[in-house]
């Protein structure tokens, strides 16, 4: 009898220790899963800070600078283009938990992403919406790319499963004006498994014209 509460017991023990191990791989797994993107340490902060942090002083001389040097010069332009009540967005916004799931998203698409690249735009010109003709921009993940034999950071995306430079896109849509790279280039945009973000909220100020 002594014998089987002996097995009985370490038996007990045994499948104790094994679930108590289970549940503990389990829990890291999760937390990995959770905190896949929470890799960065204080240094990167630190280094951020150093880096790419302006101060407020300085923020508010650019954004007085936009306005002497862009938007007083083609306000009056943009008003015989689009009407005397036309006023350009000075900003676009995004929620923080859009940009986290736009950075994962690139990232399980994508092994190559260095970096991300902001390209400034003008919204396509769609019957009834308030954004069209207004600038905006989209955002593309880059990766490295020889350009007229320079090693660049180059933005991209994806069409149909392969990697195409929209470095590649500009030229050709430079190069011709025709309709047809125009909807190549536009369709590239808006392409279901691409990688680039845009459409967020657009805030012209009521004082900037």
């Amino acid at each position: 009898m002594k014998i089987f509460d002996r097995f009985t017991f370490k038996s007990t023990f045994i499948t104790s220790i094994f679930f108590l191990f289970l549940t503990v791989i389990l829990y890291n797994s999760c937390a990995k899963v959770d905190n896949e993107t929470d890799y960065l340490t204080q240094n990167d902060i630190d280094s951020l800070k150093k880096k790419h942090i302006i101060p407020l002083k300085d923020a508010v001389d650019m954004y007085k600078k936009y306005d002497k040097d862009r938007v007083n010069i083609l306000k009056d332009t943009l008003k015989k283009k689009y009407g005397k009540d036309f006023k350009d967005t000075r900003s676009v916004w995004f929620d923080i938990k859009t940009i986290k799931a736009y950075i994962k998203y690139i990232e399980q698409e994508s092994d190559d992403v260095e970096g991300l690249q902001f390209y400034f735009s003008v919204n396509r010109d769609k019957g009834g919406s308030k954004k069209k003709n207004h600038q905006t921009f989209f955002v593309a993940p880059t990766m490295k790319n020889v350009v007229n034999g320079d090693t660049i950071q180059s933005g991209y995306t994806l069409e149909k499963g392969k990697i195409v430079f929209l470095y590649d896109e500009f030229k050709k849509y430079s190069k011709s004006e025709s309709d047809v790279q125009k909807a190549s280039f536009f369709s590239l945009m808006q392409d279901g498994d691409g990688l680039l973000l845009n459409r967020g909220t657009a805030n012209p100020p009521e004082d900037n014209n």
